[in-house]
C-alpha cells in the first residue's frame, strides 16, 4: 500500500511545480483504489477484532443504548429518564451503568435506536448474538465516515496525496474513533451524519448549493438532531457555508433567508416535537440538565474558566481522545501520551505559522503574497473545518458544566481534526519530500494500533484477571 502511495505522490509533484496550486479536476477514486482498498480491508479487520475483544457492555453507556434499542423493538415506548428502569438481566453489568437501575439514555432522541430496533427484533434470542450484531452495524457507520473523510480531503487537496490519503488513514486508525465504531452507541451515527454534512458543505463551496443540496442539508440536520441534540453545533457551520455560497452566486438577501430556512430552520422545525417533549418532561429542551441529578455525575461539574485554565483538564482531554477506553478502564502509559502531545504540538505550531503567513499575505506584503499558501476553496474549507472543531470543543466544555466531560464529544469533527493536523504537520516538510511523510504516518498509526491491541486491550480483556471485567 505504501509503495503505491509514494509512487502517486511523485506523480503529484510532477503535475505541478507549486504544490500549493492544486489541479482543477480532482482524481477519481479509481486512481486511489490501489491504497483505498487495502485501507478499508485493514479497517474492517481491525473493527471485527475490536468487536470481538472488547468485553460485552464495557463501552461507554453501551448497556443503556442496547436496552433502549430492545425497548423500542418490544414496542414499549420511549421511556422517561429517571423513571424507566433497565431489565433484570442488565443487573450483572450494573458497573457500567451511569444511573443504575435507571436507563439514562432514554433522555436522548431515538433515531439511532429506532434504526436498530428492526434488526434487534429479527435476530435470534440471546443477548450475545444481538449485542455483537448491533456492534457490527457500528462498523458500517465507521466505514462510511472513513470514505467521507477521503472524499473531503480529495475535494480540498486533490493534488497532495499526503493529505488526500493521510486524512482517511488518520480517521481509520485513530484508536478512539475505532472504539466508537465497534460498540453500541449513537455517537457513531452522529459522527457519520456530521461528517456527511461537512462534506456536502465543502462540495457546495466548490460547485454551489443546488436546491437538492439545500434540502439534503435540511433533512440531514433533522436526522442529526433526532440522533443527539449536540448535532445542533453543526448548524452555525451550515449557516456560514450557505452565506459564502450565497455571496458567490450574488443572489438577493431574500434568497439568503430562504436558504437559511431550508438548511438551518428546517432541521430545527422537524426536531421541534422532541425538544418540546423534553421541555415538558424535564424543564429543558435538551434534557441535559437532568444529568446533574445522577449521583457522582453532577458533583464533577466545573465552570468554564476552571476547566480551560487547568493544565490537568487539557491533559485529561488528550488522554480521552487517544486512550481511556470505555469507562476510562484502559488508559495508556503517560509516555505514550507525551509522544502524541509532542507531535500534536508540532502540528499546531505549523498551523499557526501558516495562519501568520496567510495574514501577512492578506495585508499585501508582495514577497509573501506572490506565493499563496492555499487556494480560495482550501482557505474556506479549512476555515469551516476549524469552526466545526471549535464549536464541538465548546460542546465538550458545556458538558463539563453539567457533569464530567469526555473528549468523545468532539469526535464528530474528526475529519476536521485530521485535516488540520496533517496540514500543520506537513508544513514542517519541504514540498518535494512532504509525500514521503505519508508512509511514516501509515507506519506510525499502524504501530499505535498494534501497541493498543497487544499491550492494552488483549491483556485487559482476556489476559490474567482481565476476564473479570467481561463478566463483573
Amino acid at each position: 500500500m505504501t509503495q503505491r502511495m509514494v509512487f502517486e505522490t511523485q506523480l503529484d509533484v510532477l503535475r505541478t511545480a507549486d504544490p500549493a496550486v492544486q489541479p482543477a479536476t480532482p482524481p477519481r477514486w479509481r486512481t486511489d483504489a490501489g491504497w483505498l482498498v487495502p485501507l478499508f480491508v485493514l479497517f474492517l479487520l481491525k473493527q471485527l477484532f475490536l468487536v470481538a475483544v472488547i468485553g460485552p457492555f464495557t463501552g461507554h453507556d453501551e448497556v443503556d443504548h442496547f436496552y433502549y434499542v430492545a425497548r423500542l423493538a418490544a414496542g414499549d415506548g420511549l421511556g422517561v429518564a429517571g423513571e424507566t428502569e433497565l431489565p433484570p438481566e442488565a443487573r450483572r453489568y450494573r458497573t457500567y451503568v451511569a444511573d443504575y437501575p435507571n436507563n439514562a439514555e432514554v433522555i436522548q432522541p431515538p433515531l439511532y435506536h429506532a434504526l436498530l430496533a428492526p434488526l434487534y427484533a429479527a435476530l435470534p434470542d440471546g443477548v450475545a448474538v444481538k449485542l455483537y450484531a448491533l456492534r457490527s452495524v457500528s462498523i458500517l457507520f465507521g466505514a462510511v465516515t472513513v470514505w467521507l473523510a477521503y472524499l473531503s480531503a480529495r475535494l480540498l487537496f486533490p493534488g497532495e496525496v499526503f493529505i488526500r490519503a493521510g486524512v482517511p488513514v488518520f480517521v481509520a486508525f485513530q484508536p478512539q474513533f475505532s472504539f466508537e465504531a465497534a460498540i453500541v452507541n449513537h455517537d457513531i451515527l452522529l459522527i457519520t451524519l456530521f461528517t456527511l454534512v461537512l462534506y456536502l458543505l465543502l462540495r457546495g463551496l466548490r460547485d454551489g448549493l443546488s436546491r437538492r443540496a439545500k434540502l439534503a442539508l435540511g433533512l440531514l440536520g433533522a436526522a442529526g438532531l433526532w440522533t443527539k441534540a449536540s448535532f445542533g453545533l453543526v448548524l452555525p457551520v451550515v449557516a456560514v457555508a450557505v452565506l459564502l455560497a450565497w455571496r458567490d452566486a450574488r443572489r438577493s438577501r431574500r434568497e439568503l433567508l430562504a436558504d437559511w430556512a431550508w438548511t438551518v430552520g428546517l432541521p430545527v422545525a422537524l426536531a421541534l416535537p422532541w425538544f418540546v417533549r423534553s421541555f415538558l418532561l424535564y424543564g429543558d429542551p435538551t434534557g441535559a440538565q437532568r444529568l446533574r441529578e445522577i449521583p457522582e455525575y453532577g458533583e464533577q461539574a466545573q465552570g468554564y474558566w476552571e476547566m480551560v485554565s487547568e493544565a490537568a483538564f487539557w491533559r485529561d482531554r488528550l488522554q480521552d481522545f487517544w486512550g481511556n477506553y470505555g469507562w476510562r478502564l484502559v488508559p495508556f502509559d503517560l509516555f505514550d501520551y507525551q509522544i502524541i502531545g509532542w507531535i500534536w504540538a508540532a502540528a499546531g505550531i505549523g498551523l499557526l505559522a501558516l495562519l501568520v503567513r496567510g495574514l501577512i499575505a492578506r495585508l499585501g506584503r508582495r514577497r509573501w503574497a506572490a506565493a499563496p499558501v492555499f487556494t480560495r476553496l482550501q482557505r474556506r474549507g479549512l476555515g469551516l473545518l476549524a469552526l466545526s472543531v471549535l464549536l464541538l470543543l465548546y460542546g465538550v466544555l458545556y458538558v463539563g458544566t453539567i457533569q464530567f466531560t469526555q473528549s468523545r464529544f468532539i469526535f464528530p469533527a474528526m475529519v476536521g481534526i485530521a485535516t488540520l493536523t496533517l496540514v500543520g504537520a506537513g508544513r514542517w516538510l519541504p514540498a518535494r519530500v512532504r509525500p514521503l511523510g505519508l508512509p511514516v504516518l501509515v507506519a506510525a498509526l499502524m504501530a499505535l494500533n498494534a501497541v493498543v491491541a497487544l499491550r492494552y486491550l488483549i491483556p485487559f480483556y482476556v489476559g490474567p484477571g482481565g476476564g473479570a471485567m467481561i463478566d463483573p
